[in-house]
């Protein structure tokens, strides 16, 4: 029996029955042939996008392009969420949060917050998930510290994450997109039941890449239309494993469902246009796009944050609804904590952390002095407190210009 599998899976001990494009447009002589070497299969992924495999003759891949589980969508998965709908009509917040601590305060309780999450989810990946199950405590642990110290403070944990390593198969994208969406809805005003499901529904969102070949998740060139396919699947992957497990939230559900759509119907698996995307998803579409943007893939670099909000400004009304771009752009601020800028003194210095009443005035540490040389002490320059010349930002920067990386910078 013939079974259409793409190259991604490709492995020794498979028949190769049939291709997707006539034998005569590609070097195989014999038509029907045994997988014998890796040559064959790198042959095979250079001219086709997928084939044929008799799984009576030969070996079985791990996955076929009909095995995807099915889903539907319906009116009640997809239901508005009344919070975040209130505070794009009216800009009114069932709360207001106010900083509990200062950056560097609750920096010690954000680090053992990211570390205590990284460690639950990698447990999550490589152990529950391997046996089948997912355990809601265990997912509840690893986003309570997270919730707590991005309630606190959020510029803590937004300044930790540039200097934790970000790793798409390691699930450290997962850890940082459930930060940014507490961050996000902190910013909106959501109350502490609803930015934990938004929290849960980002960290879980694309567990369905563990069903996924890693080779696919790290591959440093462009997908294939066929690998693209492949990787799409993981959506479907992701509702099959949260439908079955106990105690978790329609709300998560529709995260993990609505975060590739897109505003303009764009989007993937339904096409799905406007506020037919629950709010929640929408959310999860710029917070998704925005961390992959700043911390880039196996095949594209990362961007300055600067620049990656400047992307998803371009995008409104496109990719991104207007309304939740602009209040995006808000809590993250022009130059997003974490980010490295010049000043228009010519030092270069990052951001620690923001002043909400003046956005263009952020807290800034300072690195390398006018002449680019590093500082023998390091200082705090608040940029809306300055007695004498006052200073301003000139411009962002990429990471590593002039040497620096803030990766590397210790507190």
């Amino acid at each position: 029996m013939d079974r259409k599998v793409s190259t991604a899976y490709l492995k020794l001990g498979m028949y190769i029955s049939k291709l997707d494009r006539p034998w005569k447009q590609t070097p195989f002589l014999i038509q029907g042939f045994f997988i014998k070497n890796e040559v064959e299969i790198r042959s095979l992924v250079k001219y086709c996008d997928h084939v044929y495999i008799d799984v009576e003759r030969g070996v079985d891949a791990d996955m076929y392009f009909d095995k995807a589980p099915a889903f539907q969508t319906d009116n009640q998965r997809l239901s508005v969420n009344k919070q975040v709908e209130n505070v794009l009509e009216t800009g009114k917040k069932t709360i207001d949060y106010v900083d509990e601590k200062t950056t560097m305060e609750e920096l010690p309780d954000a680090k053992s917050a990211l570390a205590h999450a990284s460690d639950y989810v990698a447990r999550i990946v490589q152990h529950d998930l391997r046996k089948g199950r997912l355990n809601i405590v265990k997912v509840q642990k690893a986003v309570e510290p997270i919730l707590e110290s991005v309630i606190r403070n959020s510029d803590a944990f937004m300044w930790l994450s540039k200097m934790h390593e970000h790793d798409v198969y390691s699930y450290n994208h997962s850890v940082q997109n459930c930060a940014l969406g507490v961050v996000f809805g902190r910013h909106l005003g959501l109350n502490k039941n609803e930015l934990n499901i938004l929290a849960m529904g980002l960290l879980l969102m694309d567990i369905g890449k563990v069903r996924i070949p890693k080779d696919l998740l790290t591959k440093s060139e462009p997908l294939t239309p066929g690998e693209v396919d492949v990787m799409r699947k993981h959506v479907a992957f992701s509702l099959e494993i949260l439908r079955k497990t106990e105690g978790i939230s329609e709300h998560v559900l529709n995260i993990a469902l609505t975060h590739h759509e897109r505003y303009d119907g764009s989007g993937y698996p339904n096409a799905l246009v406007g506020t037919q995307i629950p709010a929640y998803g929408r959310m999860a579409a710029i917070i998704d796009s925005y961390d992959e943007m700043i911390t880039g893939t196996p095949y594209s670099a990362a961007v300055s944050e600067h620049k990656a909000l400047q992307d998803i400004y371009n995008l409104r009304n496109q990719h991104f609804q207007q309304e939740l771009v602009e209040q995006f752009i808000q809590c993250m601020g022009v130059y997003p904590t974490g980010s490295l800028v010049e000043l228009s003194s010519g030092a270069v210095g990052a951001i620690l952390s923001q002043n909400v009443e003046q956005r263009m005035k952020p807290k800034v540490l300072m690195l390398l002095d006018e002449k680019k040389r590093p500082y023998k002490k390091r200082r705090v320059c608040n940029l809306m407190v300055q007695d004498e010349m006052p200073l301003h930002i000139a411009k962002s920067l990429e990471n590593l210009t002039y040497g620096v990386d803030v990766s590397q910078i210790g507190l």
